[in-house]
């Protein structure tokens, strides 16, 4: 590589524009030889310090720099040699002016391509409606979040979540629309399909009701999953097994509407969903009442009710103190 052109990778690399492959290029030859990295944190501190200018005084820094290095380093240079170094390296002092220069104009007028991200959030007991640039609609659950760009790229669609989220995605063939979780990454084209990823639960899940969706897993990046209308795929967070089953719509999007569905659920697991419904805080006092089975359903009801319900089987009993409920088994009583 000429020396105006590795002076100009240099610049390059300091105002963040190069590429990968270039960045691992410039580091091969600092690691090279020791007048290299010597040269390179010269630059830098020219590039960064107070005679980043493009007056005389950088020109006459940098066809200073490799002249005095080749002094200290090789006394035996001939007078013809560094006559040819300093020419050089005064070109690229003129291409380092320039290429500052460059840089200061396109960034002063220039608008940042630099990705902005809007995030929203909910609490216990909360919901949220969200629609994007693109038209795609969303309902966030309790307690999750939403990041997305201000703007999408020209490529793709790319969001990330947190819990329960609802998608109705705008559909636009050429511009896949992509939801990251901590475990999950779903690809789609234009669907209906609810997320819930939460990390203190045993399952992550994509619930497909509309179109079709490609589901990979962040820890098997080899094996995606593609689900068609009706179908649900979960995942176990500690044994990353994957289960593919018919979906039970209601119990799955019941959330939205305040329905509650528990199928011979364990009461420690029912709670949870219980507690981001109505925002409040379940303890129980006992593992028995923990381990108690649950089979109801409840549609849109007050939390009085679903509480009274759930004990009218006269084992359990329950108190309420502000936004926490204290759950116990009755004296006597066995599950």
């Amino acid at each position: 590589m000429k020396e105006e052109e590795l002076y100009l990778l240099i610049t390059r690399y300091l105002s963040q524009q190069t590429s990968a492959e270039e960045n691992e290029q410039l580091m091969d030859w600092i690691a090279a030889d020791k007048k290299n990295g010597r040269a390179f944190e010269e630059v830098k501190q020219i590039w960064l310090g107070p005679q980043r200018t493009t007056g005389p005084g950088s020109i006459h820094a940098l066809s200073k720099l490799r002249s005095r290095i080749a002094a200290e380093d090789d006394t035996y240079v001939q007078t013809k040699s560094r006559r040819i170094q300093l020419y050089r390296l005064a070109v690229a002092a003129a291409v380092l002016v320039v290429a500052i220069a460059t840089w200061r104009i396109f960034s002063f007028k220039q608008p940042s391509h630099q990705i902005s991200y809007l995030k929203e959030t909910t609490l216990s007991g909360q919901k949220k409606k969200i629609t994007l640039a693109d038209g795609t609609k969303i309902i966030l659950g309790p307690e999750s979040s939403l990041s997305y760009p201000e703007s999408f790229s020209k490529d793709s669609r790319t969001v990330a979540v947190e819990g329960e989220v609802y998608f109705e995605v705008s559909k636009a063939p050429h511009l896949p629309f992509i939801v990251q979780t901590s475990v999950l990454t779903v690809q789609v084209l234009g669907t209906h399909f609810n997320v819930n990823d939460r990390s203190n639960q045993l399952l992550s899940s994509v619930a497909l009701l509309e179109g079709a969706v490609k589901v990979k897993l962040k820890e098997k990046i080899n094996e995606e999953y593609l689900l068609k209308p009706g179908q649900e795929l979960s995942v176990n967070h500690h044994t990353h097994e994957v289960y593919q089953h018919t979906l039970d719509s209601t119990a799955v999007l019941g959330w939205q509407n305040n329905i509650l569905i528990f199928k011979n659920e364990q009461f420690s697991s029912a709670a949870y969903r219980i507690e981001k419904m109505y925002g409040v805080k379940i303890i129980f006092k006992d593992q028995a009442a923990a381990n108690t089975r649950l089979y109801a359903t409840f549609r849109d009801q007050p939390l009085s009710d679903v509480m009274e319900m759930i004990c009218t089987s006269g084992v359990l009993a329950y108190h309420q103190e502000g936004d926490t409920i204290y759950v116990n088994l009755k004296t006597g009583k066995t599950k």
